[in-house]
């Protein structure tokens, strides 16, 4: 058992017992994992939208395989991403996320959502993973859309694989646009992302914000050229938190091939008087994969594709 207290941040590992949480409660830590307590932040202004990265004490001495991660948060919590880093930060620091920030960390997994603990499982033999050398870091995101200031709060579970299983490891896919510039009425993005390797997902889903009207994503194959929509959703704010899935077996997932095409349609309907950017709004379509190639996280950007 280890644990540590800095800055406000609870790191509990393999104990029957822990610190108590203000406003969120991710009961006891897990026999075979870690559990993360992250710092209460207080007064988060009416409408605004907070994304925090916090840099916890843990630096991995040997890899770790994760089954799974299980996410709690407060009011406004919107989710929890665990990511890994080389780039070394002293434990407990917590900031807004920065550009360059989010170009030094490396996706695990994430879940979350206000008030319900999401469990985000790896299905089969399928582990999240987290190398030798890199020290885990946390993103929380609170959206609070209410009409009043709130403190909120997040802990996360990790829960590792059982010693001695064989496992295939889990990686991601993000189709997105960062340069989103949304005027006010009803503005349509469109995303077409050429696949640069093959990729198998067993997990994927849509993603935009409060303002979202429709989101469609369609698979177009290099070999048929025939379009397969995968998605056609018209939004509603409570799929900001809880989007609608597509999990398949690992063992079946569903295959992008390397020339295939993705495209993602966005509709907005803008009633803020502003335009809206890429925090406030979002026009994403993201998978978990079978990573049995190493190819880690890839995202394609406006058509550009780099790791995350």
């Amino acid at each position: 058992m280890s644990r540590t207290l800095g800055l406000a941040l609870v790191v509990v590992a393999g104990c029957g017992n822990t610190s108590p949480a203000t406003l969120v409660d991710p009961g006891p830590p897990p026999t075979n994992g870690l559990q993360i307590i992250l710092p209460i932040v207080r007064d988060l202004e009416a409408g605004s939208d907070n994304e925090l990265c916090t840099w916890t004490n843990v630096i991995a001495d040997k890899d770790l395989a994760v089954r799974a991660v299980q996410a709690f948060q407060s009011v406004t919590g919107h989710h929890v991403v665990v990511y890994k880093t080389k780039s070394y930060q002293p434990a407990g620091t917590t900031r807004k996320c920065s550009d360059d920030d989010l170009t030094t960390v490396r996706f695990v997994a994430g879940a979350g959502g206000e008030g319900v603990a999401m469990r985000n499982e790896a299905p089969g033999n399928i582990v999240f993973s987290i190398e030798a050398g890199y020290q885990i870091v946390v993103n929380e995101h609170f959206l609070n859309a209410t009409l009043q200031k709130h403190d909120a709060q997040s802990a996360v579970n990790l829960y590792y694989a059982d010693p001695g299983s064989s496992f295939i490891k889990s990686a991601a896919m993000a189709i997105v646009d960062t340069s989103l510039d949304l005027p006010p009425g009803k503005p349509t993005k469109d995303i077409d992302c050429t696949l640069q390797n093959d990729i198998k997902a067993w997990f994927s889903i849509p993603h935009m914000h409060h303002w979202g009207a429709n989101i469609t994503v369609d698979h177009v194959p290099v070999d048929t050229g025939v379009s397969e929509r995968l998605f056609d959703t018209d939004w509603t704010p409570e799929y900001t938190f809880h989007p609608p899935e597509m999990r398949l077996d690992p063992a079946a997932p569903k295959w992008f091939h390397k020339g295939d095409h993705v495209k993602v349609r966005c509709t907005w309907n803008n009633d803020t008087g502003h335009s809206l950017g890429f925090g406030p709004e979002m026009c994403v379509f993201f998978a978990q994969t079978v990573d049995d190639v190493n190819l880690g996280n890839l995202a394609c950007d406006g058509g550009q594709w780099s790791g995350f």
